[in-house]
């Protein structure tokens, strides 16, 4: 046992500017059962076909791989990742990787009442909803779905097995959810929640919604927040602050007006096999058609160490840049 676990301690990934990468964010399905209005295109979203997604088995080896690397936090994503059938099954099978010692969820929240407890079970660590407002209208405009209800059951049932602590990330958007910030900061602090604000990134020319962190924390003073106490350390890039006498935490994710790009510690894969080294790039290299060749692990790991050491020295909305592909693939 200790010379396995002194491997996995030797076994480290890094970009060419010393990042080290640990962390692998899986997309395991382009699919989802909302239609929020900066995740799609105004046009709707071409699905991806049913033999170009990854089989579940190919997911394992790749994630396998990357464990042999050094990576141990993996988080499952979507699109909404509950909506494809067998998860759980995989679920179990990625716990049980070794050198794997973190596996979160996303979700959108509205199968989640249903799937809590057996993703516990499954050996999930921790869920992150994604809930951008508390308002049932608003709510239906944003997602086309009336489940505003649900998705707070979920919450609440993801809170009573354990799948703590629960993480709410909020898409502040100025103009449509920006005066919401104060009831989402207390929702979160009274039922124990964690709730990260997070700014609107520009996926596509034309769009103007951002309300940048600085004019959240304003927002929040005036609305009596003024002991916010930040947390120190951590590696993830929500600046978290926590209140006195709550168990309850509030989080800002600022991709724009600080962007954290010195500090990435991630990547991701996408539904159908593409290594994507930055979220908010169109670089991307398939893994697909060569798992699918016969490919050797030998050559799965040198794929995977080229596409990490040439990761981008930073995302492209500090330069200006702007054009990805839906979020419903890439998976945010």
């Amino acid at each position: 046992m200790e010379d396995r676990e002194e491997g996995e301690k030797m076994a480290e990934l890094y970009d060419r500017l010393g990042r080290h990468i640990h962390y692998l964010r899986v997309a395991v399905t382009d699919r989802c059962n909302f239609r929020c209005q900066y995740c799609m295109p105004p046009d709707g979203v071409e699905w991806l076909e049913h033999e170009d997604i990854l089989r579940y088995e190919e997911l394992v080896r790749i994630i396998g791989a990357f464990a042999g690397l050094g990576v141990d936090k993996v988080r499952i994503t979507g699109g909404e990742p509950l909506v494809r059938k067998g998860l759980l099954s995989f679920l179990r099978q990625v716990v049980r990787i070794p050198g794997i010692r973190e596996v979160g969820l996303t979700t959108n929240g509205s199968l989640l009442e249903e799937y809590a407890l057996s993703l516990k079970q499954a050996g999930v660590g921790r869920i992150n909803v994604s809930l951008d407002t508390l308002q049932r209208e608003r709510f239906m405009r944003l997602t086309g779905q009336d489940r505003l209800d649900r998705v707070l059951a979920g919450i609440k049932k993801a809170q009573q097995v354990g799948l703590t602590p629960v993480k709410i990330n909020m898409v502040v958007m100025k103009g449509f959810n920006a005066d919401e910030i104060a009831d989402m900061a207390t929702f979160a602090i009274n039922n124990s929640y964690q709730v990260r604000f997070i700014e609107y990134m520009p996926f596509r020319s034309g769009q103007d919604y951002l309300f940048t962190a600085a004019e959240m924390k304003q927002q929040l003073v005036a609305a009596g927040f003024t002991k916010l106490v930040p947390e120190l350390g951590g590696s993830c890039p929500a600046k978290i602050y926590h209140v006195p006498e709550s168990q309850g935490s509030i989080g800002f994710i600022t991709p724009v007006s600080q962007h954290f790009c010195s500090s990435c510690n991630r990547i991701r894969l996408t539904p159908d096999g593409y290594l994507k080294p930055c979220l908010l790039s169109n670089e991307e290299y398939s893994l697909r058609e060569q798992l699918r060749s016969g490919v050797s692990d030998h050559q799965l790991l040198a794929q995977i160490k080229r596409v990490v050491w040439n990761k981008p020295k930073q995302q492209y909305l500090a330069k200006g840049h702007k054009g990805v592909r839906s979020m419903s693939r890439i998976g945010g």
